[in-house]
């Protein structure tokens, strides 16, 4: 079982307590009556009904709902403790019991929701919104600025708890999970004011109707998380494909990436920028495709001949991933991999800040996993071997920087 760091517990605890505490204080200020009561019922079971399909977030383990028009609905007719229980029943009664969260996570998933429908409520009764009814409307802006910060509190605090799990900058991991989620919440913002309205102004039967748009944009949601998965998955395939060819280099790719990715965060660099680092180091190899069998599988020492067709896979590989716009920015790191620090490496002849970053990156790496691992000429370098040859390299093949950034990455490991 993975424990909590203090940081995380204090976290965690600290919104489980503030949340809390603001819900119960307030349902002591309402009058109690059969108007509150079934309004509760009402949005509540809407909420753990959408609250029931829950999509996985990229990173982190999170999830991603379509609660929120129901919730800021609640918050538009009824008034904030309303919405805050509602959003309570469905983090507790929908993802709480579909994925069977533990306690911790359930208490802080209702607690975050509730501190977002009062940060909602509080931006939206500054700016002059008051609860619709049969005669009154809201103030567009009142209802967008709320809404926004229903958002922002909701998702980051989300990204801090996963953050703070995986050691790592929460604007990175609200970047990777949300940043695209934005203009999605926006859209759905008019959906729950139509639905406050229409419970006001029509009946309570007449929202039901907002279930089937909801749905749909369920279903959009699914299909770009199912797409973001299935991207990675033909970029694994892809990279499968070139290693099927030569048996040495199984799972190079894999653990090119895992390293890429670490030591692009020892250096410093975004989740963003490390996500590009990754595909570039499961690709790095593509180009080898239009590399002949005969000389892939050479025992023997390749001919200048030879060594002119492989030292072509950086370009090819290039050429094959530009077309593809979400790789243009991998396929540069792919070009530049065999560049050296001091200029002699190939094919651009570049030298020192003049390689991309993530280039020097995956050449230190890909040099690593080169020694270590058994080649048709030559058994493999021990570890300790293979690292002091990056340090004697230093400054000459390799950026100094980045080497002494994946040996931190390679003790971690080692420990």
């Amino acid at each position: 079982m993975r424990t909590l760091s203090r940081r995380l517990s204090l976290y965690t605890a600290t919104v489980i307590g503030a949340g809390w505490l603001i819900l119960i204080y307030s349902t002591w200020s309402i009058p109690p009556g059969w108007r509150v009561l079934w309004e509760l019922l009402f949005w509540g079971a809407l909420a753990v009904f959408m609250e029931l399909f829950p999509i996985g977030l990229p990173r982190g383990g999170g999830y991603i709902t379509l609660g929120f028009p129901i919730i800021y609905a609640a918050l538009l007719s009824s008034g904030p403790v309303v919405a805050g229980w509602a959003a309570v029943c469905g983090a507790v009664l929908g993802v709480g019991l579909s994925k069977r969260l533990a306690l911790r996570k359930v208490s802080f998933n209702g607690a975050q929701l509730v501190l977002s429908v009062s940060a909602a409520w509080i931006i939206y009764r500054q700016m002059g919104g008051v609860l619709i009814t049969a005669g009154s409307l809201a103030p567009f802006l009142a209802v967008v600025a709320s809404a926004l910060a229903y958002f922002l509190v909701n998702t980051f605090s989300v990204s801090t708890a996963i953050a703070l799990e995986e050691k790592t900058s929460p604007l990175d991991m609200w970047v990777v999970n949300f940043k695209w989620a934005v203009p999605n919440y926006l859209a759905q913002t008019p959906i729950g004011f139509l639905m406050a309205l229409i419970y006001e102004w029509v009946n309570w039967w007449a929202v039901l109707f907002f279930l089937f748009p909801l749905f749909i944009a369920y279903y959009a949601y699914r299909l770009y998380m199912e797409m973001r998965r299935q991207h990675l998955s033909t970029i694994q395939a892809l990279a499968a494909a070139v290693e099927a060819r030569d048996p040495y280099t199984e799972k190079h790719s894999e653990r090119m990436a895992d390293y890429a990715v670490a030591t692009a965060r020892e250096l410093g660099h975004s989740m963003s920028r490390a996500e590009v680092m990754r595909y570039a180091a499961i690709l790095h190899d593509i180009g080898k495709i239009g590399v002949g069998d005969e000389i892939l599988g050479k025992r023997s020492r390749l001919t200048r001949e030879e060594w002119a067709r492989i030292r072509k896979h950086p370009s090819v590989g290039k050429d094959i991933l530009s077309q593809v716009a979400s790789l243009k920015k991998a396929s540069q790191l792919i070009y530049s991999h065999h560049e050296r620090y001091n200029g002699k490496g190939y094919p651009g002849k570049l030298k020192g800040e003049e390689v991309p970053i993530g280039a020097r990156i995956l050449a230190v790496i890909d040099a690593y996993d080169a020694m270590t691992s058994k080649r048709p000429y030559r058994p493999a370098y021990s570890p300790e071997k293979a690292i002091n040859e990056l340090k004697e390299k230093t400054g000459t093949q390799f950026d100094g920087k980045v080497v002494e950034a994946f040996l931190k990455v390679l003790n971690r490991h080692a420990s």
